[in-house]
């Protein structure tokens, strides 16, 4: 079996990627604006990273409810760097609205793994 370190790194990335063609999707595609489409990218994707890490990353038993709050208190705080990442990258530099996804995914990753680690799907205890 795969450590959990290496399934989440596949997970991470493969969420990342799938953010990154819903973002297109939704901007070039639907038209919409560039955050409230980033936003609504990294919802969708969160879904699929929640789903993959309790299954198979973490294979945790923990209940959904306890697990799936503080799931979203994390997902909370990742839009806001999100936003905050698109907003900056995109409005206060002149820098292509992908580049700037692939960066903020980049820290969703990185933010993701430690507190998912230490805190999301750790035992209730």
């Amino acid at each position: 079996a795969m450590p959990k370190l290496v399934r989440f790194i596949f997970v991470g990335g493969s969420t990342a990627l799938v953010c990154l063609v819903l973002i297109l999707l939704m901007v070039d595609g639907l038209h919409l604006n560039i955050v409230l489409g980033s936003t609504i990218a990294v919802i969708l994707a969160s879904v699929y990273n929640y789903c993959l890490h309790y299954y198979w990353t973490f294979s945790s038993d923990t209940p959904h409810g306890f697990v799936l709050i503080r799931y979203l208190v994390m997902c909370l705080c990742a839009l806001i760097i999100n936003g905050l990442v698109m907003h900056f990258g995109v409005k206060v530099l002149p820098v292509h609205y992908l580049v700037v996804q692939f960066l903020a995914s980049v820290v969703l990753v990185l933010w993701s793994f430690i507190v998912s680690f230490f805190w999301v799907f750790s035992p209730k205890s």
